[in-house]
């Protein structure tokens, strides 16, 4: 292990114990923050280095030595089979550990520098890992290690951002000014230091006693399923038009919309001729939508369930979002039970069913992803009235799920292409995050935001999250800002909410 990373990991053992010393702690019973942290990390390492189907002798070597483990290869298999270490246990498992660190940065430093510090640890160990054979990266266990940092930094974002919506509301519901973190006296959530409830999330029952009752915490946006669960939105109560000023008003999407307002002038008139009594043939309304990570998918799906609800399709509009993990059971029978819970609080709305090639991706013995689709597919005839399904994904994995069933693509017969954002479009979104974080930026920022755009776009990283980025690099500014006022004793309001070309120049994500 190189010495950065070793010193990366002994910070982040530190913090543990000053996240437990404050009662901030992991919700997984007789471990300790560090117990979790290295249990974590075994299981990190073991699924990258499996990428490539086998964990080599110095892989082993390297996690042993990091951890402290004397595991052989034998066991470290079994470790693998038992732990069943997929993407989204993995992913699972981060968020966990991230929570402590994350819950005790709100509370006490907004900045976040202990949830940044365990991501950091990550991508270092990673590469330090992948690297202890001979040199060597895998390609996969690179994407795999890209993804992973993506979504823990999405996580935290967004968590921030519901943070903040919180104060925000909790002040007008006061009808109070915002207190200042690190104030004296009381604040209107009752706790010293003027910081709200935290909303519980990833897992983790732990960290501050703040923490409000589920029925309290806000919703978190975006496209963040916990595995083997759906998550179910509710319809918002908009007219027509209001839906349909949201679906226009977004970035970007131009194919998008125009295929979409046709279809929507279809259905309104289709409705014309059906309150006159007039004979029409039936149309399906199920949909593949294709494209990268982070080009807007998750959001038409809920704005589109939400003008069906409008129109009179869906008797209740809601959006239920959910991956493999939430519709196939790694038991015999149980994956048709699995799938109709998920399609039973779907009926009404929208069944959106991200990643949905997964379902297909592996047929040997053991796996039951055909079984939900043929759960979904007879479902989808039972009740086609008042239920529809969206499934998603890359646009050439999607293609190879539509063929593996003579019934997906005559069922899917809509394909929406979501194409890449261009460089302006994500300069747009940048500064739509900006003007709701209450920020705006220098000329001579925006200039070199939008060159970095221009560079970000024609690299053609397979990494490359369109929308989701711009949110990473939006973080990875404002801690920029953050860094260079934190020495200034009373920086101005200007100042506060400006982002300079110091704030945006040399960031690099991965």
């Amino acid at each position: 292990m190189r010495e950065e990373v070793a010193r990366q990991l002994s910070l982040v053992y530190d913090q543990c114990q000053v996240c437990e010393s404050k009662g901030y702690t992991v919700s997984v019973q007789g471990k300790s923050m560090q117990d979790y942290l290295r249990f974590t990390l075994l299981k990190f390492f073991v699924y990258l280095g499996s990428s490539n189907g086998s964990i080599t002798g110095r892989e082993i070597a390297y996690l042993n030595d990091a951890l402290g483990y004397m595991m052989s290869a034998e066991q470290i298999d079994r470790f693998h089979v038992s732990c069943k270490i997929t993407k989204y246990s993995l992913k699972d498992s981060m968020i966990t550990m991230m929570m402590p660190f994350l819950k005790m940065d709100l509370d006490e430093n907004p900045i976040g520098k202990r949830s940044l510090a365990f991501i950091e640890l990550i991508k270092m160990a990673g590469l330090d890992y992948m690297q202890s054979d001979k040199g060597k990266t895998d390609p996969l266990a690179m994407r795999d290690l890209a993804a992973l940092e993506i979504a823990l930094r999405n996580f935290r974002v967004e968590y921030i951002s519901n943070w903040e919506a919180m104060i925000r509301e909790q002040n007008r519901a006061a009808d109070r000014p915002n207190y200042p973190s690190g104030g004296s006296g009381r604040s209107p959530w009752g706790n010293a230091g003027g910081t709200p409830p935290i909303p519980n999330r990833g897992g983790s029952n732990g960290g501050s006693p703040n923490t409000p009752p589920k029925s309290q915490q806000p919703p978190m946006s975006g496209s963040h399923i916990q595995p083997g669960k759906a998550t179910v939105e509710d319809a918002e109560n908009l007219t027509l038009e209001e839906q349909l000023l949201k679906l226009n008003e977004l970035t970007g999407l131009h194919a998008v919309k125009q295929d979409l307002n046709s279809l929507i002038n279809l259905i309104r008139v289709r409705k014309m001729r059906e309150a006159r009594g007039m004979p029409q043939s039936a149309i399906s309304l199920h949909m593949a939508f294709l494209g990268n990570p982070g080009t807007g998918k998750t959001t038409v799906a809920r704005i589109l369930a939400g003008i069906y609800k409008s129109l009179g399709v869906l008797s209740k509009g809601q959006l239920v979002e959910v991956d493999r993990s939430g519709l196939v059971s790694g038991y015999v029978g149980q994956t048709a039970i699995k799938t109709k819970e998920v399609i039973d609080s779907a009926m009404g709305g929208v069944l959106f069913i991200d990643e949905a090639y997964a379902l297909t991706a592996s047929t040997g013995k053991g796996d039951f992803g055909m079984e939900a689709v043929n759960t979904l597919l007879k479902e989808m005839e039972d009740h086609r009235d008042d239920f529809i399904v969206i499934v998603a994904g890359y646009s050439d994995l999607m293609e190879e799920f539509l063929d593996s069933n003579p019934g997906l693509r005559s069922r899917f017969n809509k394909i929406i292409t979501f194409q890449d954002y261009m460089p302006d479009e994500l300069l747009d979104i940048f500064k739509s995050i900006c003007t709701k974080s209450g920020m705006k930026m220098t000329p001579e920022a925006e200039k070199s935001v939008l060159e970095y755009f221009v560079e970000r776009c024609g690299m053609n990283l397979e990494s490359f999250a369109n929308a989701r980025d711009i949110r990473n690099f939006f973080e990875r500014a404002i801690t920029n800002q953050a860094n260079r006022l934190a020495s200034k004793n009373l920086p101005t309001d200007e100042e506060l909410t400006t982002l300079t070309l110091e704030d945006v120049q040399d960031i690099e994500l991965n």
